[in-house]
């Protein structure tokens, strides 16, 4: 399962301190929209995890359409902007790839003189990516906790989840189902709704009265202590 590390640690100074900060909700707009000058996408209409729900991120996670838009032609718009405005510095110390992501090491507001944010432009099917890698303001879990929760309940159940292919059969790897309500029906229960899954909380109230609970939170449960996290 492709999780969504909210963390922001792909870029390094060369001393090998954090080169990226964490950036506060307001400026994670004002951001976006000069990306988006440079890369010719929305990215403030897709936005991802926690970003811009949380009074700081620490980084940007937007998603962009793989249908759409070509991965080597977006690293060439960033490597064009940094070869104008960085000429010297190594591309890498900029850009970077890894799975489904681009990561680009970007000035907040524009302005390099208000630090950087790691920005992750992460390929896929965006609508899908809205729902599946969602976070929730008023939730005590970041959106990476609510993607182990529901993966530790599809386990439970003989599925995997996928950030990108939804639910897949854990024998066949078929795909099952993209759509929410249908995720939704599978894992929760019949009388469930796409937003029962919003975040940990209101997934966990749904199961909680379920006789199979236990086993359907154990791998959450494990992955949540290590942060420090318990269910309610």
């Amino acid at each position: 399962m492709q999780i969504l590390n909210e963390g922001g640690n792909v870029f390094k100074t060369p001393d090998g301190a954090e080169a990226t900060q964490r950036i506060n909700q307001a400026d994670v707009e004002p951001t976006l929209k000069w990306l988006e000058k440079i890369t010719g996408i929305n990215h403030v209409d897709f936005m991802l995890g926690s970003t811009g729900i949380k009074p700081t991120s620490g980084d940007l996670d937007v998603a962009v359409d793989k249908e759409k838009v070509n991965k080597d032609a977006l690293v060439g718009k960033l490597k064009a902007w940094k070869d104008k405005n960085a000429p010297k510095d190594d591309d890498r110390a900029w850009i970077a790839k890894s799975g489904i992501s681009v990561h680009f090491k970007t000035p907040i507001n524009g302005d390099a003189k208000n630090g950087f944010v790691q920005t992750d432009l992460m390929f896929g099917d965006p609508k899908f990516m809205q729902f599946a890698l969602r976070g929730a303001a008023d939730s005590e879990f970041k959106g990476q906790h609510r993607m182990i929760m529901i993966a530790s309940i599809a386990k439970a159940q003989g599925y995997k989840w996928s950030p990108t292919n939804g639910l897949v059969d854990r024998i066949t790897n078929e795909p099952v189902t993209k759509d929410p309500s249908e995720v939704a029906k599978t894992l929760l229960g019949d009388g469930a709704s796409a937003d029962d899954m919003r975040s940990v909380e209101t997934i966990n109230a749904k199961i909680k009265t379920d006789p199979n609970y236990e086993n359907l939170v154990k791998d959450a449960k494990d992955y949540f202590e290590k942060d420090g996290l318990k269910l309610p």
